[in-house]
């Protein structure tokens, strides 16, 4: 296809021509020098008298723009008194921020504000719950870049996506556009934009996990800051201690909304667009799999309606805001795609050579998005290695497997060799998380069937029975799929079908079944637990039983295509017509049911600046060494031990500054407020210094007898990890290379 013609057209180099004129005027008003607001002042409030909304600062003339505010404070309490901005004459939402909590081992504010519009009326304002001494003094506003980041990101956007749009429209007058694709393109767009809705309304759908997924993105933004890539310790969770989350949560999908934050869109805008991006590419990829395993667009059209809005996604992903679980559910039809082909092509055909594809990045996906699901289909491979244990010790089938698993791994071999370093390393607080049951934690029977949800805040049904229970299982119109295919199994119906078809049916029905099982909690999970430490190791890092669910909504949608590539095979067009009214009627009644109702009755969050949640909350503690008291975690000044004395003191991100001498003649030392992970290095004129765990397992330096200099301490990774992450960054530039070759072949070919 010749594209020249199209950057020919006037309305092409309109829409160029307009967007590069105001990306440009935006970059232009970056290079501005940013204006500095200073304000002096001085409040002393009174021990024992609360003040609710105490104005500091009044009368503040600004320009619209995205400001960090800085208030000098001096406090005894810590997250008792809050400081935030107010305007009651901009217009609505035309001031966005949420201020920041106080505390004692800080000396000053630091949170952004975004205004829409100029006013005189700004107020610094003050909570004052009374307790300990509170001082406020100057008052600090900085003009920031970043609304006009917003501005350039924003034309950028809108314009590569009017370009699309008048590209299409170029090429179904040039080429034409089959009405099959058209009525996939638009089938598909208004799927992504019905499954997106709860994202589309300036709030955030406010599940349990919800506050501590916007830390990670918040975490992966600081670490970037702060000069690491990727980012392996989040320098700024904690209350500024650093922890490590990136080690063994892997992040690759939220360096999108990390983005959008350091270039100055709110948390909560960038976290919608994230979830925006997740169904674009759940609707994107499912469709591509069933599609291709089918033979069929309308098929793959229906799965991926099935799949992308059912009710195990829009619980995991919306109800919960388990970023992680509902993001790996993205991959699954990939994986399933790959041992499709892996399994059911020939192996003498020249493309049976990239079966491991998918394979690939199907398993990076799962991996690089959630472990625990990354393990629950491990497992599933096992089985299916089993099933087909004779084809796999074909030559060219073994070989792809081998690439797969190989790319697979060396994908992702910048997060494993971290992850597994420190879980070998430290003796971290999740290696004794083995007692945990999960049997109470699973579904009744009927749960499963469910198709008129309503929203519950209940997860443990153990006691109260399904009163008010979450909504989770996989929807009646799946199960109707898996009753029927059974039927027709067990009628011997599939006679004449497409084998692999058929034995693809037959494996999902059995799979889906036995996932199903241990989604229940009459699955003897208790037992199982008591068996062995391993066993119970393995059992409560499952944590919930639903997790099953959702590789068992990808085998029942799988049952549900395999009906309808049944019924459109046999020529049994009213069944086929049946089913696809059958799959609308239950994502109505179910998804879009399920979806209003969240939309109306789910408490929403709409954030702005990181500060306005706080940055101590850690979930389960999972990531600490183990035995550290996590209450002690405030910010507050560094601590010396025997004769040293610190002159000059600067903390930041992962490090610290120091001046200091010990006249003893001991060593000492100074324990800094940094959690000690292994990486931390300190160093004194070019001498390293000795670092180990302090009190609470912090970082400690030690400090030699008559020493006196300047000591920087900064974690610094270890070179085999840098190592891995050169090879997984070979990896994927392979991948890159050999598309554009492949494509710039078949472009060669074409022209002949």
């Amino acid at each position: 296809m010749k594209t020249s013609g199209f950057w020919k057209l006037k309305s092409t180099r309109i829409i160029l021509l307009v967007a590069a004129l105001l990306m440009l005027a935006c970059m232009a008003r970056m290079l501005w020098p940013n204006r500095e607001y200073v304000y002096e002042g001085n409040m002393l409030f009174q021990e024992g008298n609360p003040v609710s909304d105490y104005p500091v600062f009044e009368g503040i003339r600004l320009s619209p723009g995205v400001y960090r505010v800085e208030l000098e404070y001096s406090c005894g309490t810590n997250m008792q008194s809050l400081c935030w901005v107010e305007d009651d004459h901009v217009f609505t939402n035309g001031l966005l921020s949420h201020g920041e909590q106080l505390y004692s081992g800080l000396t000053q504010t630091d949170f952004h504000m975004w205004l829409f519009e100029s006013t005189d009326t700004l107020q610094v304002i003050v909570k004052y719950d009374g307790q300990g001494h509170l001082q406020t003094g100057n008052l600090r506003i900085y003009e920031t870049d970043k609304l006009w980041g917003i501005c350039l990101t924003s034309i950028f956007a809108l314009s590569m996506l009017l370009l699309v749009i008048r590209m299409m429209l170029w090429y179904d007058r040039q080429y034409g556009i089959s009405r099959e694709n058209k009525n996939v393109i638009f089938l598909l767009s208004v799927l992504t934009f019905t499954v997106s809705i709860p994202f589309l309304m300036g709030m955030t759908p406010s599940g349990a996990d919800l506050t501590y997924h916007l830390q990670r993105i918040e975490g992966i933004k600081d670490g970037i800051i702060s000069g690491q890539f990727p980012v392996r310790l989040e320098p700024e969770w904690v209350h500024g201690h650093g922890y490590a989350n990136g080690i063994f949560y892997c992040g690759t999908l939220l360096l999108f909304p990390a983005l959008l934050r350091i270039i100055g869109f709110p948390v909560t805008f960038s976290y919608n667009c994230y979830v925006i991006a997740v169904n674009a590419l759940t609707v994107c990829i499912s469709y591509y799999s069933f599609s291709r395993i089918f033979g069929n667009k309308y098929i793959g059209v229906t799965g991926s309606a099935l799949y992308t809005l059912s009710v195990f996604r829009i619980y995991k992903l919306i109800i919960t805001s388990a970023v992680g679980e509902g993001s790996a559910v993205t991959f699954m039809p990939l994986v399933v795609y790959g041992f499709w082909r892996v399994f059911t092509e020939d192996t003498h055909d020249k493309k049976y050579r990239s079966c491991w594809i998918p394979l690939a990045f199907g398993y990076a996906g799962l991996l690089q998005t959630h472990v625990l699901s990354c393990e629950i289909t491990a497992f599933l491979t096992l089985l299916l290695c089993i099933v087909y244990i004779r084809r796999i010790f074909r030559k060219e089938t073994l070989r792809e497997l081998c690439k797969g698993a190989a790319a697979a791994f060396l994908l992702s071999l910048w997060f494993l060799v971290p992850f597994l370093d420190y879980y070998i390393r430290e003796d971290l607080h999740i290696k004794h998380v083995w007692a945990r049951p999960i049997q109470e934690r699973g579904l009744y029977l009927a749960q499963l069937l469910f198709n008129w949800w309503r929203f519950g805040d209940n997860a443990l049904i153990g006691e109260s029975g399904m009163y008010h229970s979450h909504a989770l299982g996989v929807g009646f119109i799946l199960i109707c799929g898996f009753l029927v295919f059974g039927g027709l199994w067990f009628l011997g119906r599939f006679a004449g079908l497409d084998k692999r078809i058929s034995k693809l049916g037959k494996l999902s029905f059995a799979f889906s079944a036995l996932l199903m099982c241990l989604s229940l909690d009459a699955f003897p999970w208790d037992k199982i637990q008591n068996s062995s430490r391993l066993a119970a190791s393995l059992v409560s890092s499952l944590q919930f039983p639903n997790r099953f669910l959702g590789w068992a909504s990808t085998f029942l949608v799988l049952l549900f295509c395999c009906c309808q590539y049944y019924f459109r095979e046999k020529g049994q067009k009213i069944f086929y017509f049946v089913g696809i009214l059958c799959a609308l009627a239950g994502i109505a009644t179910s998804g879009l049911y399920l979806n209003d109702h969240v939309i109306r009755d789910h408490n929403p969050l709409t954030l702005f600046n990181e500060e306005g949640m706080g940055k101590g909350y850690i979930s389960g503690a999972e990531y600490l060494v183990q035995g550290t008291q996590e209450e002690l975690l405030f910010y507050h000044a560094p601590v010396t031990g025997g004769d040293v004395m610190i002159v000059e003191y600067e903390k930041g991100a992962l490090g610290a500054d120091f001046r200091c001498g010990n006249t003893g003649d001991g060593e000492g030392y100074v324990e800094l407020p940094l959690l000690h992970y292994y990486g931390y290095r300190a160093y004194a004129e070019g001498v390293q210094l000795p670092v180990c765990k302090g009190d609470n397992n912090v970082v400690r330096v030690i400090i030699p007898a008559g020493f006196d200099a300047q000591v920087k301490v900064r974690f610094v990774s270890p070179w085999y990890w840098r190592v891995a992450e050169i090879v997984s960054y070979m990896m994927l530039l392979s991948f890159l290379v050999v598309y554009v070759l492949r494509r710039r072949e078949k472009k060669k070919c074409g022209n002949l």
